[in-house]
């Protein structure tokens, strides 16, 4: 048996902290050199359809948080992701910011704000910087913009609020005026805007809005389709569509009633003709709505409107129109999109990785849509992004990663 005296176990306690003080040193310059552990990527702010040389590149912002097991260290990356427009596929990626978190890394923000030119404007953190749009390199950041600007030098803000996008950067100064930069010589100029309306919406899109949007404000369930009044209703909402004598129904149908989320959907047509005589005149309204023969069903169906527009989207070579619907209620369910002929015909139907479309680029041959899906356990469950091309003349999905 080994007998411990009072001197030796006193020797000893200072011998253990200083192994647990060096233990502490090395795991902190491990920490400080070597790769942590990633957290899941998260995006921060909208996205930006990037034009360059004719080609167009889907660039998406994303904040990864890294973290070590030993050590209370943590640092925050800033990356871009490139994306292509014809088959989702991954491009490039660049990482453009690390933020420690003693230096604020958990709160630090960054945005794409806006393309000017052959260059995309971002906020990073504490600052304007402008990249190029062929490859995500730093063209200009504060020094360069005081150097083009010696007027400027102290009063670029370093928060969020102070910056927007309109046809280049806008800042309004630390000494309060309102400036606008643009590329390639990023020189200042005063600016004006609109309104004072439409200047406050630009910067609530600059800071506040993450780019998404909800699935039914993609979507209308009637319009005019080659020369002929097309509906997407249930019986009840049908029903009243087709009582319009004042022509309110026909001119402004986000009015009808919705049956939600367990409507299921029938094509219906209807004759176009006058209401009576009022004193302003007499006024387009709906008649006879029929429902369309040997046409399908559609769960919480609509048609896919135009870009940018609240029409049912056209397609040509061969005419064609798109239905976005669900696969089912529950939370198995799906989008998905089917293409319908002329006749109102289904062509093809692809069901989608989507619980709710967020945002959507049309081409003459192909959609680019991003949307979310909810996964895990009820009650447990997390979203995950996906980006998908969708080929219009077939239907066939390319997913990105």
């Amino acid at each position: 048996m080994i007998r411990r005296t009072r001197s030796s176990v006193r020797d000893a306690v200072p011998r253990g902290l200083a192994a647990f003080a060096v233990f502490l040193l090395l795991a902190s310059l491990w920490g400080c050199d070597s790769p942590g552990k990633l957290g899941p990527p998260r995006r921060d702010g909208p996205p930006g359809l990037v034009t360059h040389g004719g080609e167009q590149r889907l660039w998406l912002l994303y904040k990864q948080e890294e973290t070590w097991r030993y050590t209370h260290q943590a640092r925050y990356h800033f990356e871009l992701h490139g994306y292509d427009t014809r088959n989702a596929q991954h491009v490039w990626t660049k990482r453009v910011l690390t933020v420690p978190y003693k230096s604020g890394g958990i709160n630090a923000r960054a945005r794409i704000l806006g393309q000017d030119g052959d260059h995309v404007w971002l906020f990073l953190n504490s600052g304007p910087v402008a990249l190029s749009s062929a490859d995500g390199t730093v063209a200009a950041d504060r020094a360069r913009l005081e150097a083009a600007n010696p007027e400027l030098k102290g009063l670029i803000p370093s928060a969020l609020e102070f910056f927007t996008f309109d046809g280049g950067l806008v800042m309004i100064t630390a000494d309060a005026r309102r400036v606008r930069v643009k590329a390639p010589d990023f020189k200042a100029t005063p600016y004006t805007p609109a309104s004072e309306e439409a200047f406050r919406r630009l910067t609530f899109l600059s800071t506040q809005w993450n780019g998404g949007f909800q699935t039914k404000e993609f979507l209308v369930r009637q319009g005019m389709l080659w020369n002929r009044w097309i509906g997407l209703h249930t019986e009840r909402e049908a029903a009243q569509a087709g009582k319009d004598e004042f022509g309110g129904h026909l001119k402004s149908p986000s009015g009808l009633s919705d049956e939600g989320v367990l409507a299921r959907r029938l094509l219906w047509t209807a004759r176009i003709g006058k209401t009576r005589q009022f004193s302003e005149g007499r006024h387009d309204r709906l008649f006879d709505l029929a429902r369309l023969p040997g046409t399908a069903e559609y769960l919480q169906g609509g048609f896919l409107v135009r870009q940018g527009t609240r029409s049912p989207l056209q397609l040509a070579e061969p005419d064609g129109t798109l239905v976005l619907h669900r696969t089912r209620v529950d939370a198995e369910g799906r989008l998905a999109l089917s293409r319908l002929d002329s006749e109102f015909r289904e062509q093809w139907k692809a069901v989608l990785p989507y619980t709710e479309l967020t945002h959507r680029w049309e081409w003459s041959d192909r959609l680019l849509l991003m949307g979310k899906e909810e996964t895990g356990a009820p009650g447990a469950s997390g979203q995950r992004e996906h980006i998908v091309v969708v080929k219009l003349p077939d239907g066939r999905m390319q997913v990105g990663p």
